[in-house]
């Protein structure tokens, strides 16, 4: 979802006379686009904003600035619950009813006059930036004087509006809209690169499951589905574009009511040679879903069913709405279809009172999925979380780790394994990245294959290029 983000900010930017650079070492301005769904990943930032010169602007959005401000903890009598009154107030909830809002920040002292103020403040005409809504823009711009901006996600199509307020020119014919959604760019790929042919297309906007360790409910709010005309003129716009893979995205991708609908629609579009999804979740799947991946041949041979643990007892801690026995039961049409289905999935090891028993459970559940990919999750306490509300993280980083390698040698057994069943078949895939000595990307069963011609030079990215595996290991296929 970074990807398709960060191409709409891109779009609006660019439109707005900003122009696109490669380098850190080129820009005037830097945009980090941000996730919170593991700590490490807010670690991140705020350790590559240390590497940011001080000449250069600095602007921040997405998760992590959108989920820590409504975690903050109000101790303050006085000043901490003007703040958190305002919060209370900004437009969060949903977006300006209006394309022609104020873009209204404050200073520290001016939060504390706003209660005279209550009504305008109420106002739907009214986008909030910076310390109008986040403490935590103060407490990086004392380390970080050259950041200029804070906003959020949704609000990428006001850009132009807080460029104007920041002092910058701006092309007068740029459209400022209040669905951030509708902005199409030119390049929805994962780079941002002309080269590329991968576009990235969200069908809904977040997320209303509130599994007990997810942070990305608080941070972006409750699910919206977007309409089925929509979606698909945007892959449609896409594909004139020169795209040929579609990718469809949401936290919950298949839990549209029309999920089914918008992938018909979109396998009939000419010149599109691939489509994908992500993320769903196993209790979404329906048996046309299925149908689809067993009959249609751009519909990627691919699924990935988030798992997250076998124990029936942690899967229920977890909220996740399913049992151990149902998903073997996805697991079990998956591998009964006529068309052989690569399966992916994600498992959260050591999450709050798992024991050894509970853990078992997990690695039976991984061999009897035989998963060509496990996506392990070290649970970590995500601030204002249910499970960091209610539980305790109260397994040892010494046990933490021994499961983990232990998960993963048995992943690396299955891969192994798996990708032995490759050899000597042929596979489509999408050459995206040519480097010195090597070739690659993934197939459309989603493996990583790798290519070392003598000459590399004659590959090109955003191409496909047919070949057939020649060899394997854990992981890797090598053609």
């Amino acid at each position: 979802m970074n990807y398709s983000d960060s191409a709409r900010i891109k779009a609006v930017l660019t439109n707005s006379w900003h122009t696109y650079t490669e380098t850190i070492d080129d820009a005037d301005v830097v945009v980090f686009d941000t996730c919170s769904v593991r700590q490490k990943s807010e670690d991140k930032v705020t350790w590559k904003l240390n590497e940011i010169p001080k000449n250069k602007k600095i602007r921040i959005t997405g998760c992590m600035i959108q989920h820590n401000f409504r975690n903050k903890k109000i101790n303050n009598e006085v000043h901490d619950k003007k703040i958190a009154w305002l919060m209370e107030r900004w437009n969060f909830m949903g977006n300006a009813i209006t394309t022609e809002p104020t873009i209204l920040w404050f200073t520290n002292d001016e939060i504390e006059q706003l209660k005279n103020n209550s009504k305008e403040i109420e106002s739907n005409n009214i986008v909030y930036v910076n310390n109008a809504y986040n403490p935590m823009f103060h407490s990086l711009w004392q380390k970080h004087p050259n950041l200029e901006l804070f906003f959020r996600i949704d609000d990428t199509g006001f850009l132009p509006l807080m460029m104007k307020k920041l002092g910058y020119e701006v092309n007068p014919d740029t459209e400022v809209t209040n669905e951030y959604t509708r902005i199409i760019p030119k390049w929805a790929n994962q780079i941002m690169d002309e080269k590329a042919k991968t576009a990235h297309v969200p069908i809904s906007k977040w997320c209303s499951q509130f599994c007990a360790f997810c942070i990305v409910p608080y941070a972006r709010w409750l699910e919206k589905h977007l309409p089925v005309e929509q979606v698909v003129a945007e892959a449609k716009h896409h594909i004139q574009s020169w795209a040929e893979e579609i990718v469809l995205l949401w936290q919950i991708v298949n839990k549209h009511p029309d999920f089914v609908e918008i992938c018909k629609q979109i396998l009939t579009i000419p010149w599109l040679k691939r489509l994908r999804y992500t993320s769903p979740y196993p209790t979404y799947y329906s048996d046309e879903l299925l149908d689809l991946h067993e009959n249609e041949p751009k519909m990627c041979p691919h699924i990935h069913m988030p798992l997250q643990s076998g124990s029936n007892t942690i899967l229920k801690k977890m909220f996740r709405g399913y049992s151990a026995e149902q998903f073997k039961e996805f697991v079990d049409k998956i591998k009964n279809l006529k068309r052989k289905i690569s399966i992916t999935t994600d498992i959260i090891v050591w999450f709050c009172d798992e024991t050894e028993e509970d853990f078992k459970k997990s690695l039976e559940l991984a061999q009897y999925g035989r998963f060509d990919m496990i996506y392990i999750g070290k649970y970590s306490t995500r601030k204002g979380t249910f499970a960091q509300r209610k539980y305790i993280d109260n397994i040892s980083p010494e046990v933490k780790q021994e499961r983990r390698k232990r998960l993963n040698e048995l992943l690396k057994q299955i891969s192994a394994e798996n990708n032995k069943e490759e050899v000597g078949q042929t596979r489509d895939i999408l050459i995206d990245r040519v480097e010195k000595d090597r070739v690659g990307w993934y197939t459309d069963n989603m493996k990583h294959v790798i290519l070392k011609p003598k000459d590399t030079s004659l590959f090109t990215p955003g191409t496909f290029e047919n070949v057939t595996i020649q060899s394997s290991e854990a992981f890797k296929l090598f053609a």
